[in-house]
């Protein structure tokens, strides 16, 4: 970062009073920590402009390889020619009118968003800094997937209304956490601790809940657990000072078999159940709403939906049940971090949180580190306030009839889609969609309602193909706009031949989706013409 912005100036600030509430004094300046704060985050590829060369930040991979780039302060207004009905043949003649003046965009800002440098898809937010997937948020540097929440740094996954955060990892209303999670929900002052629910007070230690006052898992009196805390985070934080990184959690780690502890511990085995039917009601009521054709059985279009949406993979843990790891590419550096011995599901974890260390063990940070590998399980899974029929679904929070999907939050009827939530309804093969409902290949968005193939845009209804857009209704093929109805191509045309043009065209899409099962054109590749 420029140490000289304005941006940097106010990060700055509020990096050194997170500092002070996390470890009880400032430890220097945020310049000094920014690799180490960065080490986990995805390798953002940066594409050049096809008009000036400058550097664009795109934060989403799936982008055709000739796709032409511009950063979002050169989004020009460029539409083509009106079209008419008698010059449309298919999709392909539309493809062929628009490719040539195609423009994807990044270092995109949406919304109100002030004072962002080298960030991508970010939303209603302020002061943020290299990162990606930004909502409604403020003082956010190198982290993504954050949501509602303020003063994150160095942080990945899913953070949902949390706040004063360094280096942790999917959590939902978390106050004060350092190199903690992944999977934290209603806690606080949590520090290298994982999947713990309704807990705070917490050092190193994992799968806990309604718990106060453990480290290592052990259950101290309050007296005890604060002398410690202090003098386990004054060594923390003289190791700051001195190296300016602190290694992750998981690096505390082994990738050894279970201890016969452990193994005694997990009993119980969960047999996934649940009732497809509804989820493919609600697939079939959404092509109609966006088709007006019929359609049934979800599986057959799996290849196709699952396209750009990436669902988790499935392994089995080292005690034999079920467990999904994202595949999401901005993930990966911290799944790789993560032993594969170690790693199990939701039913597993509960049965391990009564193993803990002796106070002998946690008696300082290098005892800790020596031993904290006994208790070490983490967790990806997670399921939170009421929730029924969960199908191959390894996250959920208050959501139902879900299907196939790597996380949702608050919503129902979702399948085959990741990462999805708060108040999402009847979404399918889509990404990181917010506040939406009917939509099928919805990435990177919010506010979307009766949507198909839209990248990166918000508040938008009736849309197909649609990229880097604000407030559209009835449009498509639409690209780097706001505000218009009725348009095709960025053209806006007679409410009675937009019409006629959309049914078309939707007609010719469903035909060819119920024929083979996919389309061949999507979002991320129509920016490359017919080639």
């Amino acid at each position: 970062m420029n140490t000289n912005s304005p941006v940097y100036n106010e990060l700055n600030k509020a990096w050194k009073a997170t500092c002070r509430i996390l470890f009880g004094e400032e430890i220097g300046e945020l310049k000094e920590y920014e690799e180490w704060l960065k080490e986990l985050y995805p390798d953002i590829e940066k594409k050049k402009s096809h008009i000036s060369s400058k550097d664009v930040v795109v934060g989403i991979p799936d982008y055709c390889k000739d796709a032409k780039f511009i950063s979002l302060d050169e989004v020009r207004e460029i539409a083509i020619e009106p079209l008419n009905i008698n010059e449309i043949k298919d999709i392909d003649s539309i493809i062929e009118a628009i490719s040539e003046k195609w423009e994807y965009t990044g270092n995109r800002i949406l919304g109100r968003s002030t004072f962002i440098e080298s960030s991508d898809v970010v939303i209603d937010s302020h002061y943020v800094a290299d990162s990606f997937y930004v909502y409604k948020s403020s003082y956010v540097l190198g982290s993504m997937g954050i949501r509602k929440a303020k003063y994150i740094f160095g942080s990945r996954g899913v953070h949902d209304e949390t706040e004063f955060v360094i280096r942790s990892s999917a959590g939902g209303n978390v106050k004060r956490s350092f190199e903690a999670g992944p999977n934290l929900y209603d806690c606080s002052d949590l520090y290298f601790s994982s999947y713990c629910f309704s807990c705070s007070d917490l050092m190193f230690s994992f799968n806990q809940r309604n718990k106060m006052y453990m480290i290592g898992n052990l259950q101290l009196s309050k007296e005890k657990y604060f002398a410690l805390k202090a003098k386990l985070i004054e060594e923390i934080r003289d190791e700051l000072k001195k190296e300016k990184k602190f290694p992750s959690l998981f690096q505390f780690l082994s990738n050894k078999e279970p201890s016969e502890e452990a193994k005694s511990c997990v009993k119980e085995k969960q047999e996934e159940v649940g009732d497809i039917t509804p989820i493919e009601k609600a697939f079939s009521s959404t092509f109609k709403i966006l088709f007006k054709r019929e359609i049934s059985g979800i599986n057959d279009y799996e290849k196709w939906l699952v396209k750009h949406a990436r669902l988790p993979y499935e392994f089995i843990s080292p005690f034999g049940q079920k467990v999904y790891a994202y595949s999401l590419p901005e993930y990966q550096k911290l799944i790789s971090l993560l032993p594969k011995k170690r790693m199990i599901n939701h039913i597993e974890a509960l049965q391990l949180s009564n193993l803990h260390l002796s106070e002998e063990e946690i008696s300082s940070l290098d005892k800790i580190k020596e031993n904290v590998e006994k208790i070490g399980y983490v967790s990806l899974h997670h399921y939170t306030g009421k929730f029924g029929n969960i199908i191959s679904c390894p996250v959920v929070d208050n959501v139902f009839n879900v299907y196939k999907c790597g996380g949702v939050l608050r919503g129902e009827y979702i399948g085959m889609s990741n990462i999805v939530g708060s108040n999402v309804k009847y979404i399918f093969g889509s990404n990181r969609t917010e506040d939406s409902q009917f939509g099928i290949h919805c990435y990177y968005s919010a506010g979307l309602t009766r949507s198909f193939e839209v990248d990166s845009s918000t508040n938008c209804s009736d849309t197909y193909f649609v990229h880097n857009c604000e407030g559209l209704q009835d449009a498509m093929f639409c690209w780097n706009t706001k505000g218009k109805r009725y348009a095709i191509g960025n053209a806006q045309l007679p409410p009675d031949q937009y019409r006629k043009i959309k049914d078309m065209l939707v007609e010719q899409m469903a035909d060819e989706i119920l024929k083979k099962k996919e389309l061949k054109y999507d979002i991320f590749n129509i920016g490359c013409g017919k080639k």
